[in-house]
């Protein structure tokens, strides 16, 4: 039961914004940021710029939890760009409760290790469109 509130909580905190953005045109990381949520640009050299990441408001960044729901902006490094493009949502999954789900809508096929790209959290990731 506690497992599925955690994912209705997140489901609908993904939501909202969401709805809310396709009424005004697009959601940028300003509007999260303007309501609570936590956005940072990923930049971690020599890879290409990974975009702007948006933790919702009371979720834990950097986080400790057993998974995260980011939503993610890959057009853009500005946290506080106001440009309405919303790209999708990134699957966090802490490393010592992964085992080895696919990712069919990243090109391997896989969740990527954070670590491997230079990002020091514990946990691997899968980007969804």
């Amino acid at each position: 039961m506690r497992r599925f509130m955690i994912l209705l909580v997140a489901a609908v905190a993904l939501a909202l914004p969401i709805a809310a953005a396709s009424q005004a045109g697009g959601l940028s990381p300003k509007q999260l940021n303007d309501h609570g949520w936590t956005c940072f640009n990923v930049d971690v050299p020599p890879f290409p710029p990974l975009g702007v990441h948006c933790a919702a408001p009371g979720q834990e960044w950097p986080p400790t939890g057993p998974t995260v729901q980011l939503l993610y902006f890959f057009n853009t490094t500005d946290p506080n760009s106001a440009v309405p493009d919303f790209t999708g949502t990134e699957t966090l999954i802490r490393a010592d409760i992964f085992h080895g789900q696919p990712c069919p809508t990243e090109p391997s096929g896989q969740y990527t290790y954070l670590p491997t790209i230079g990002i020091p959290l514990d946990y691997y990731g899968c980007h969804r469109r």
